[in-house]
Parts: C-alpha cells; structure tokens; sequence
C-alpha cells in the first residue's frame, strides 16, 4: 500500500512540476513581449522628440495611448483566454446534455401496480458488461422469478450478485438478451413507471436529515394516515424500542448537521430505518441487497424470524453472502462468476453436495470457531 501511495505521489508531484512549469515559460514569454511593444514604442517617441522636436505635451500624450491602448489588449486577450475556456466546459456540458436517453423516461408503455395484479420476471440469455470494463459481469444469466416468490441470491462478493439486481430494477439494460416483465421486455415500458413496481434495501443508502417520519414516507407534512402508516413500518422493521424512547416520537429530526436536536442513529439502526422505508412503499416486488450487514446477530435472527410477514403479498429477492441466512427462501440460486452455479432449495443444494454445500461448511465453522471464541472471552 505504501508503495502505491509513493507511486501516486510521484505521478501528481510530477504533472504539478510540469504544469508550473508551463506557467513560468508563458509568463517569461509575456514579459519579453510586453517589454518588446513597449521598448519600440518608447523609442520612436524619444526619436521624434530629440529629432522633430516633438512637443512635450504630445510626448505624454502619445505616452498615456501607448499605455493605455497595451492595458486594453492585455484585457482583450485575457478575457478571449478566459472565454476560451469556459466554452471548452460548456462543450462538455452541452455533449453531457445531447447524449441520447437510454431509458424511456418521456414515452414508453405506461404501466401500473395495481393491486391483485401479479409479476413475473425473466432474464433470457443476458449478458452484461460495464463500460469500459474488458470482460463480462453476468454471462448469458436464464432466471425465472414466479410471482409471490421469496428467492434468496447468494455467493462470494464479486459473484455479481448485485449487478444481477440492478438489471432486474432496470438500472441498466443488458448487454445481450433481454430481462421480460410478465413475458415483454422492459425496455417497452416506461421506466419511471417501471420503478414503481420496486421497493428495495441497498448497500448504499442515504438517511436525510429530517423527521424520523418523512425518512419513511419521503413526504414532507404527512397527515394522520401517513404517520400510522410510517409507525406500523418502522415497528415492522425492528425499531420499536428505539421509538418509544424519542421524547419527540415520528417527529423526532435525524442528523445534526441541521438541526441541533437533532439524533444521530448507528448504523443497525440507519439499515432498518430503510427497511422501514421500503415496507412504507409497499411495492409487489422487494429487494434486500444485504439487508442485514450492519446487524449485530440478535438484530439479525429477528429480521429472519419476520421476513415472511414484511414480504407478505410480495415477490421478495434477499441478496446475501451469509448462505446461513437464506433457509427461509423459497429456492436459492448460487452466483459464481456471473453465473449460476447451482440452483434449489437449501436441502436440496445440501444434498447435491456441491458449491453451495461446502461454503456452507466454512462460513458454519468460522462462526461456530467465533462463538467458542466468545464463551471462553
């Protein structure tokens, strides 16, 4: 690490060096030009002034034009310098501005969750590569997601698990193939209609610093509904206790960066507050990126003990690399290399003895070694 560090250092160092450089020679060059127009202009007057006579008064003004009219260029070519670059920033912005729309956020079939309706996903022979990445994330990936299904997606990190979530959200577009919705590709729908039908839990989220109940409802003035509703959730997600021990309840202001009575969460705390927040939308499909990675393990044992009754009524997709986590899903699918591995329930991928099996046996023995280590602590 320190080597690399060094390395970097002496990169920037150098590029500085060589841009100051850059700057020391145009500044020398604009003194000898400057100092050139002046020199021969001087001249001529103090020529024509011992030669002609040249009056004294038209000496000075003479004088004053000449210095005047180097300041107005000095400006004018300061001011096309600065011109210049500000329009090489406005290109980028104007080239940022013209790139086509991947997605169909303005047309596009529109679509609705509508309540009793069902949703089946599909990935047929997708493939996808990040730009300007050299090889692929996911390799021609075929998945079925039945509608009400619980489908728990796990493997080591880098397997593509993630990756494979945000196609399914319509983050991106594969490289090849097609991801269907109900048998139709999403590429038909409109997008932001498309979105509708998700609620998820990251890895990455941001908490803003508001009241505890507009966090969940992301509705600033929530009337008496809206607050029962973001109370049920937020009770749902495991934070019961921390709420009855708010002097201030659902109103109570999260950061402190703008309000002084403001409270500052851990990061137990922060994940189910977005799992809150995802059981307040209430879309028919939910995903769980890791939902419990800053859990302690009581936190967590309750999350799998109540994750049948947060996804009631919903097709549910739990991404973790805990494969010790996912026995209450109903099929599991196994993630290596960017593709599927193995496929089935937890016994049955037990049984075939496989992939799936034997991270089970490590991850169980580290943590089993880990709780010796507690008790004999």
């Amino acid at each position: 690490m320190q080597d690399v560090y060094e390395s970097a250092r002496s990169l920037f160092e150098g590029f500085v060096a060589r841009r100051e450089m850059v700057y020391i020679r145009a500044d020398i060059v604009d003194v000898l030009l400057s100092f050139a127009r002046n020199g021969i202009a001087y001249l001529y007057l103090i020529s024509r002034t011992l030669e002609q006579g040249l009056p004294a008064s038209e000496f000075l003004l003479y004088f004053s034009a000449v210095g005047g009219f180097t300041t107005w260029v000095t400006g004018i070519l300061s001011e096309m310098s600065t011109l210049h670059l500000q329009c090489m920033e406005l290109s980028t912005i104007r080239e940022c501005l013209d790139l086509p729309e991947p997605f169909r956020f303005e047309d596009g079939e529109p679509l609705e969750a509508k309540p009793g309706l069902t949703y089946e996903l599909r990935l047929h022979n997708v493939r996808f590569r990040y730009p300007g990445a050299q090889t692929d994330t996911l390799h021609y990936v075929n998945l079925t997601i039945h509608p009400g299904e619980k489908l728990a997606v796990v493997g080591l990190n880098g397997a593509g698990k993630t990756t494979l979530v945000k196609l399914l959200c319509g983050f991106y577009d594969p490289t090849e193939g097609e991801v269907l919705l109900n048998g139709v590709d999403i590429r038909k729908y409109n997008r932001k209609d498309y979105y509708q039908l998700f609620t998820a839990v990251f890895q990455q989220f941001s908490v803003l610093e508001t009241t505890l109940a507009e966090n969940v409802t992301q509705v600033f003035e929530n009337n008496e509904a809206q607050l029962s509703r973001a109370e049920e959730c937020i009770r749902k997600a495991g934070l019961s206790q921390k709420l009855d021990r708010l002097p201030d309840g659902l109103q109570t202001h999260i950061g402190k960066e703008v309000f002084e009575d403001g409270i500052e969460l851990s990061g137990g705390e922060m994940q189910r507050l977005m799992l809150a927040r995802a059981l307040y939308k209430g879309a028919p499909i939910m995903i769980l990126d890791e939902p419990t990675a800053a859990l302690d393990p009581i936190a967590e044992n309750d999350l799998y003990l109540k994750y049948s009754d947060m996804t009631s009524g919903c097709t549910s997709v739990y991404i973790s690399h805990r494969l010790a986590s996912t026995r209450f899903c109903d099929r599991i699918i196994l993630m290596a290399s960017g593709q599927i591995a193995e496929e089935g329930t937890h016994d049955s991928l037990m049984a075939l003895n496989g992939k799936y099996a034997e991270l089970y046996a490590i991850q169980s023995k580290y943590y089993n070694e880990k709780e010796g280590e507690s008790d004999e602590g």
